[in-house]
């Protein structure tokens, strides 16, 4: 039972993390525009894109750290445990850096009402955010294209043992 619902958990983990690469990078280009803007339109801009992050981006999220974490029950023919270990550990990575990095540099930002400050230097805040915010998106990449291995790993023929017929 658990090998048949092995490979569509790995389907829509496939699909799920893609998907979240996608909306990561729409995240990354969406905190770029914020510094084109005239600061009295970044608000109206920002809770626009919160509302957008609230209803696909976390939970996407959630949903490929339940799917990896079923693996670990379900473990699919042809998927090493590391493999699933791995993809898990980097999908809480993103969580946990989320809410102690980005989010917080992302939340200062948005308390202080625009990425400039006084003189028209870019936000230190929002500055840290952009530099590293290419980490973020490899680390969301890159659990993608692992889910994408281990479906692949769990659909390929197995080599099926012949024996020789014993002669006398």
């Amino acid at each position: 039972m658990s090998q048949r619902l092995a490979l569509p958990v790995l389907a829509l983990l496939t699909t799920t993390t893609a998907f979240g690469a996608g909306l990561a990078w729409m995240t990354h280009m969406h905190h770029r525009a914020l510094q084109y803007l005239d600061p009295a339109q970044m608000t109206a801009f920002d809770d626009g894109y919160e509302l957008l992050s609230d209803v696909t981006v976390i939970p996407v999220g959630v949903l490929g750290v339940v799917l990896s974490a079923m693996l670990l029950w379900l473990r699919p023919r042809g998927v090493p445990i590391w493999l699933i270990l791995t993809t898990l550990g980097l999908q809480l990575s993103i969580f946990v850096t989320r809410i102690w990095l980005w989010g917080a540099w992302a939340e200062e930002v948005r308390a202080s009402g625009a990425v400039r400050v006084a003189g028209g230097a870019l936000h230190p805040a929002y500055e840290r955010y952009m530099d590293t915010n290419g980490i973020r998106i490899a680390i969301i990449a890159g659990y993608a294209l692992l889910a994408l291995v281990m479906t692949i790993l769990a659909t390929r023929p197995r080599a099926v043992s012949v024996r020789e017929p014993v002669r006398s």
